[in-house]
């Protein structure tokens, strides 16, 4: 480049600037300044006039950037007259997109509405539509054609804003790929928000997916699967039927089927007492269910994996008012890398006995935690002897008399039962693992398994030299059982991890115990004795004031009475424990009935659940 060119070009100008009168110089000066003030505004007007006042937000980052607009409308973020607003991703929020999706296998974008108020205008048969654009749509569209776009078959949510509130989210969700591997290049390459009535886009957010409603928050939410749907606001009908296109539809060693999470109001008007039972009733995939309308912070779960045919519509027939979410989300409770399964499925014990069997994980096992009590687990086994591998050896170590704090050997278990059902604090099976460790005793496949999970879901740990109990405990019943059984097992053995949870329950328990008729007592220490496969060590006052609450609490109030006469008839009673079987014959089980309804009063008031019944919803 020659710059003595341009170097002797502004010599001239320097010596014809020089010439010119100060007004000339002057004037020259601020006409420059103007112009160079005018190229900057174009400049920038040219760099952001694809930039939108909305921002997109990801779960994954502190930060938020901006959309690309594609028309004034997106600029702004307003929608006035009917219109539409195109936003486009940048690359950078498209590999946001990506990596909320490689963590959650699932994403979707939600966003804020904010309907703008107009005098004498209602919001009365006006509509807003919300869908995603595609690749294609950006190669073969041009901004004029994109007005149209709304109006294709492209899946959106389509929502009547004549009951909406002012502000509220919604969400739609992308489609799983056939091949997640390639899910970047199936990814939404923007979205469009249509409306007939004036109203704001606040901003987007890069979200795992979850299908349903939440109007627990002061901004309602509203999510919907990958093709799109419907929004009435009433919500007493949610439809789940596209939930296949977004989750996984049967449990494997590298997926989960999700969950339903339901919660309940916490208005106290129309609530269950403990004489009147409210209950809300709805249908999910055809299957009918009833849920105790009890006053609880907690979200009941179901699992979809429980159901005949979980991705359909649900439809909340009674007392629908008195929920406040209804979300399917995603679970996270696949097999280990060993194909071992070490997280339980979260669930309402109600749903515990008919579960579907096909659904579960393992083919000798599945395994729960009460979802309104963590670190409480229920085992079901295929049958006793896969119980038995589990926990007959912690049935003698931790409860059988003679063998107390004792490791049997295979040899000396061969022949022995344990128990039809198991229940085993996190102290209790800490102090088995320590004494094997101790010992250096060699345990079964069954009963490492079992440590594995006890230390997965935080029941132990292990700090290098013993392992360290935490709160919570186990139950285990089997298929083996019948149906009727299972149901008083389940109940029984649920009452006693309660006990191994709450200490306030425990001393309830044990005044109750020692301020009843001493005499019924005696009784059922003699109905233990008279039994030899329990073998309960007497002398282990914590274990006597667990099981004389579980015995009371296994069946309804209104059974208890008759439950221990039906014991003091018993034969192998009579002959054990002739006087006593007698005595109670005589008053009739009265005296455990009332032990019974100082119990029912004290559950009720803390956990909403009674005797007989530990769950709050049923099938029916």
């Amino acid at each position: 480049m020659n710059f003595a060119i341009f170097k002797n070009f502004f010599q001239k100008v320097s010596a014809y600037f020089h010439k010119l009168t100060d007004f000339q110089k002057k004037t020259i000066i601020l006409c420059s300044s103007l112009l160079a003030v005018i190229l900057i505004i174009l400049i920038f007007f040219a760099v952001n006039r694809h930039k939108s006042a909305v921002h997109l937000e990801c779960i994954e980052t502190q930060g938020s950037s901006s959309l690309i607009a594609i028309n004034k409308y997106a600029q702004k973020g307003i929608i006035k007259d009917g219109q539409t607003a195109f936003f486009k991703f940048s690359p950078h929020q498209l590999q946001l997109l990506s990596s909320v999706y490689e963590k959650y296998s699932t994403v979707s974008i939600t966003i804020r509405i904010n309907l703008i108020p107009k005098k004498n205008k209602e919001y009365l048969n006006s509509y807003l539509k919300f869908g995603f654009l595609t690749e294609k749509d950006f190669s073969n569209s041009s901004k004029k054609e994109f007005q149209n776009i709304s109006d294709t078959s492209h899946p959106l949510i389509q929502a009547n804003l004549s009951s909406a509130p002012q502000v509220f989210d919604i969400s739609l969700a992308a489609q799983k790929p056939k091949d997640s591997k390639n899910f970047h290049n199936n990814l939404p390459r923007g979205f469009f928000v249509s409306s007939d009535y004036d109203c704001k886009i606040v901003a987007a957010c890069a979200v795992p997916s979850e299908i349903g409603f939440d109007i627990d928050y002061e901004v309602p939410f509203y999510g919907f699967a990958g093709n799109g749907g419907y929004l009435d606001f009433s919500q007493n009908i949610i439809d789940f039927s596209g939930a296949s296109l977004v989750f996984p539809v049967e449990n494997t060693s590298i997926s989960s089927m999700p969950e339903f999470a339901i919660t309940l109001s916490k208005n106290n008007e129309n609530k269950s007492t403990l004489d009147n039972k409210v209950f809300i009733n709805f249908t999910l995939g055809g299957e009918k269910f009833s849920l105790n309308n009890v006053q609880t912070d907690s979200q009941i779960i179901i699992p979809s994996s429980a159901l005949k045919s979980p991705f359909s519509r649900a439809e909340i027939t009674q007392n629908s008012q008195q929920i406040t979410s209804f979300i399917l989300r995603a679970t996270y409770n696949q097999p280990d890398s060993e194909g071992q399964v070490l997280i339980p499925v979260k669930t309402d014990p109600g749903l515990i006995l008919n579960y579907n069997k096909t659904a579960w994980r393992t083919l000798d096992y599945e395994v729960f935690e009460w979802d309104r009590f963590d670190r409480i687990l229920f085992f079901d086994t295929r049958n006793y002897d896969v119980q038995d591998n589990f926990f007959r050896r912690m049935a003698y170590f931790v409860e059988k008399e003679g063998y107390k704090g004792t490791l049997l050997t295979n040899e000396q278990l061969q022949g022995k039962h344990g128990y039809n059902a198991h229940d085993y604090s996190a102290v209790s099976m800490a102090s088995f693992f320590n004494k094997a460790l101790q010992e250096n005793f060699p345990l079964n496949k069954e009963e490492e398994l079992l440590k594995k999970i006890l230390i997965e879901n935080d029941l132990m740990e292990f700090d290098g030299n013993a392992f360290i109990p935490h709160e919570g405990g186990i139950v285990s019943i089997s298929q083996e059982s019948a149906p009727y059984l299972r149901a008083t097992l389940l109940a029984h053995e649920g009452w006693h991890t309660l006990f191994f949870k709450d200490e306030e329950f425990r001393n309830f328990t044990s005044a109750v115990y020692y301020t009843m008729d001493q005499t019924s007592v005696q009784f059922l220490k003699d109905y233990f004795k008279s039994q030899p496969g329990l073998g309960y060590d007497q002398n282990d006052d914590y274990l006597m004031h667990n099981e004389f609450m579980s015995y009371l609490m296994q069946q309804r109030i209104s059974e208890v009475a008759k439950y221990f006469v039906h014991l003091a008839n018993r034969g192998s009673v009579i002959k054990y424990t002739p006087e006593l079987a007698a005595y109670v014959r005589k008053t009739e089980g009265k005296t455990f009935e009332d032990a019974a309804l100082a119990l029912n009063d004290f559950v009720f008031d803390k956990y909403q659940i009674v005797g007989g019944n530990i769950a709050l919803i049923s099938k029916n």
